[in-house]
């Protein structure tokens, strides 16, 4: 639909002072069918006329999408599935950030300040789709607002990039309407209706008369608000009844804010609204082609990072305690070389290679920097560079998993921890659940009553008790695949004094001498493909898998393993499938 332009928009002169904003709490919940297709948003209400305008946070619908009905609905989709439910769901921390720069320019996003997301069963965006922000959240969201719209008058330039006006002179009344069609078009991720930019530029005409007639104050107050507004702080994803009656279907603007957020990280920049608004993404192949498209764009390497830092938890490395007596080495530098060298194999695979992702848990080669170098025992490379290096045959590495990164992370802050590592490769890995461990079980290792290895201890604990060998058989063995890299990955040959036996074998997956065995076994077992099709799902979409969406990620599987497991392709097949681009009834 196209979109309509309000009316020029006159100053008047109000003597009220600056509305108060809009406070967020509970806002995933404010969603209320009319029974006719139509949507109300119980948080937010239309505003009225000029001369009648309510404030501008009484005039956002969150539900009100120009355009809903005109995504399209491809044939041959009619597998049976349920979508995750719609509903809102708040902008992560580096969505909120990177979508202020994009609009406002880098001065902007250094002044914002969101409070922090909770990590909630593996992913920020699980937290970001079931959490409502606390009081404590509201203040933090106004105060980062006032700040990253200060920091925006203060470089008019970045403004007058979207909306030239700015930089005239005499800027006319006009172009505060011009500042909420154009920059709230881009921060809201869909156009403003006629009343929400009276209502903004209302605002805009109150704040210029406070400051005795100058024009940047107005813009100021204007860009406080819309920044506060649920339409910039939450994602909205209503839809509209589907054709074919399986859920709902997203509108264009929907669908360009998911592509754009799940793929940069950002909100929609003008190019992709625009092709929202011309109806160029209606279809799965539309999406297939926009989705490429981001993918060649930089900032889709920092969403693979980000999830791989999520999935294998390496962000947390630098707060890794270690002891300082048994570990001296270890130090926030060197866990930051640990972070790096991971993810520069996994950029290298996914992206400069864009070859077969599963190649990351088995590759041979790695890269470091001199304090690795040091840790792993190969050549360094110049103070300050990294460096490409074959790992060396006799340790048995191969892949992320037996990087410092991994074992760091998987261990105690003293002393190795085989069932941490084992559990890893099962659940987050392989998706396997394994039962958590009873309440009245006590998991500090009792004191040895003579020298052994950790193995021993543990086989003698774990595996000899019937009530808890059903599962540390499954954990266990795995674990001690690990056991000859201590906890911050350095290689060894002795535990305890003991030689080390990495030997094993573990039902469903088979036998292994080392590592680099059962890295190999898991590389080449269908359940981790699957289960990464599951982990980017849950990733993108803040809503772990159930039985209702199994058959479009098993279709997304397919693609994913008929590209040889190119990441790339299971992004762009995970943009295109029904479960991405259609939502169940809001929560």
């Amino acid at each position: 639909m196209p979109r309509t332009r309000p009316q020029s928009i006159q100053p008047r002169s109000i003597g009220a002072p600056l509305f108060a904003v809009l406070s967020l709490a509970a806002c995933r919940n404010d969603t209320a069918n009319n029974g006719d297709g139509s949507e109300t948003g119980g948080a937010e209400t239309s505003g009225g006329s000029l001369e009648g305008a309510s404030d501008p946070s009484e005039t956002d619908d969150p539900t009100n999408d120009d355009g809903a009905d005109e995504s399209g609905t491809d044939t041959g989709e009619q597998a049976e599935y349920m979508p995750p439910p719609g509903g809102l769901r708040r902008l992560l921390n580096h969505q909120y950030v990177a979508s202020i720069e994009l609009v406002l320019g880098p001065e902007a996003a250094a002044a914002a300040l969101p409070p922090p997301h909770q990590t909630l069963g593996g992913f920020d965006s699980i937290d970001a789709a079931e959490g409502s922000p606390s009081p404590a959240d509201v203040e933090l969201y106004e105060r980062s607002a006032n700040a990253v719209a200060l920091a925006a008058v203060e470089n008019p330039a970045t403004l007058a990039a979207v909306v030239p006006c700015i930089e005239q002179e005499a800027p006319p009344p006009s172009c505060y309407q011009s500042v909420a069609t154009e920059i709230g078009r881009l921060l809201w991720r869909r156009p403003l209706t006629e009343d929400e930019t009276v209502a903004y530029a209302t605002l805009a005409f109150d704040a210029q008369a406070w400051a005795a007639g100058e024009f940047m104050p107005g813009v100021q107050y204007m860009l406080v608000a819309l920044l506060q507004s649920p339409r910039f702080l939450y994602l909205v994803e209503v839809g509209e009844p589907a054709a074919d009656g399986i859920a709902r279907e997203l509108g264009p603007y929907e669908v360009a804010a998911r592509l754009s957020f799940f793929l940069l990280g950002r909100t929609p920049d003008r190019e992709l609204l625009d092709r929202a608004e011309a109806g160029e993404l209606a279809t799965a192949d539309d999406i297939r082609d926009v989705a490429w498209q981001l993918l060649d764009e930089p900032l889709a390497q920092g969403t693979v990072a980000r999830f791989y830092d999520e999935l294998l938890t390496i962000r947390n490395l630098a707060d890794k305690g270690k002891d300082p007596e048994l570990f001296p080495q270890f130090s926030p530098e060197l866990a930051a070389s640990m972070r790096e060298e991971t993810q520069r194999l996994i950029a290298d695979v996914v992206f400069t290679q864009d070859g077969n992702v599963l190649d990351i848990f088995d590759a041979p080669y790695t890269w470091v920097d001199a304090e690795l170098a040091a840790l792993y025992g190969v050549s360094p490379p110049a103070p300050g560079e990294w460096e490409q290096v074959q790992l060396p045959a006799e340790q048995n590495r191969a892949g992320i998993m037996t990087q410092a990164s991994m074992m760091a992370m998987l261990s105690h802050g003293e002393v190795n921890s085989p069932t941490r590592r084992g559990l890893f490769v099962q659940e987050q890995l392989l998706c396997n659940e394994i039962p958590p461990v009873p309440p009245e079980v006590n998991p500090v290792l009792p004191e040895p009553g003579e020298p052994m290895s950790l193995r021993e201890q543990l086989e003698t604990l774990h595996l000899t008790n019937p009530s808890c060998a059903g599962c540390h058989a499954l954990i266990d063995p795995l674990g001690f695949a690990f056991e000859h890299y201590d906890a911050i990955g350095a290689y060894r040959t002795l535990d305890n004094g003991f030689v080390i036996d990495s030997t094993g074998s573990v039902g469903g997956l088979g036998e292994f001498g080392n590592a680099a065995d059962m890295m190999s076994l898991v590389r080449d077992d269908a359940r981790l493909h699957r289960c990464l099709v599951n982990q980017m799902y849950t990733n993108a979409l803040g809503f772990p898998k159930t039985i209702d969406q199994e058959a479009p990620l098993a279709t997304i599987d397919e693609e994913f393993a008929s590209s040889d497991y190119n990441l790339k392709q299971l992004l762009v097949e995970l943009t295109a499938s029904p479960v991405f681009r259609r939502v169940d009834e809001p929560k």
